[in-house]
């Protein structure tokens, strides 16, 4: 069991502060406060790139921190993708791409656990490229909610929507790799990636 220590870290904390801004940022979405929602999401999407630098300058990477970090991450771009995709800002593909990975994963997980495998949950450098993808476009589909004309921003929505699919589909295929090699056991703690 981790020690206080790695547990009440500034990375974990910042980690923390994402998964408790995503129903704020959703409250005031859906209750059409859209400057204020922008303005949630934007600090916690931020606090995604300051956990992982937290977590390098102050050498306090860990298990627990990688973990809760890719929950932070997943349910932040989910419910915004989600949101979004209910008032048609973005097309409903791309959350269900996103959500089908992510249950993939834990599929994969769970199959691995259950015999006893390793289970790969360090991020991916694709993984990483997806998430900010996901963030970008979430924050174009976003600016609506500031004045940002929607025929301005359809095209870069679109645009930044494509990439976030293609490493969204790079990186599922990348961890159902990282799976079936951990499952016919050849997984190696830190692969190169």
């Amino acid at each position: 069991m981790p020690g206080p220590s790695s547990v009440l870290t500034v990375a974990n904390a910042l980690s923390a502060l994402r998964l408790l801004l995503t129903p704020v940022f959703l409250w005031l979405y859906l209750r059409r406060d859209g400057p204020l929602a922008v303005a949630v999401y934007a600090i916690a999407a931020a606090s995604d790139l300051l956990d992982g630098l937290a977590a390098r300058a102050l050498d306090q990477r860990s298990k627990l921190g990688a973990l809760l970090d890719a929950v932070a991450d997943k349910f932040l771009s989910l419910a915004a993708l989600l949101a979004l995709a209910a008032r048609e800002r973005v097309p409903l593909w791309l959350p269900l791409l996103d959500l089908s990975r992510d249950l993939a994963q834990l599929a994969g997980a769970a199959w691995l656990r259950s015999r006893r495998r390793v289970v790969p949950i360090a991020p991916t450098r694709i993984g990483k490229y997806a998430t900010f993808a996901l963030n970008g476009t979430v924050l174009l589909a976003l600016s609506e909610e500031v004045g940002a004309p929607r025929s301005v921003l359809a095209p870069w929505v679109a645009a930044g929507g494509l990439v976030a699919a293609l490493c969204l589909a790079v990186s599922w295929i990348q961890y159902f790799h990282f799976f079936v090699r951990s499952a016919q056991g050849r997984w190696a703690e830190d692969p190169a990636r």
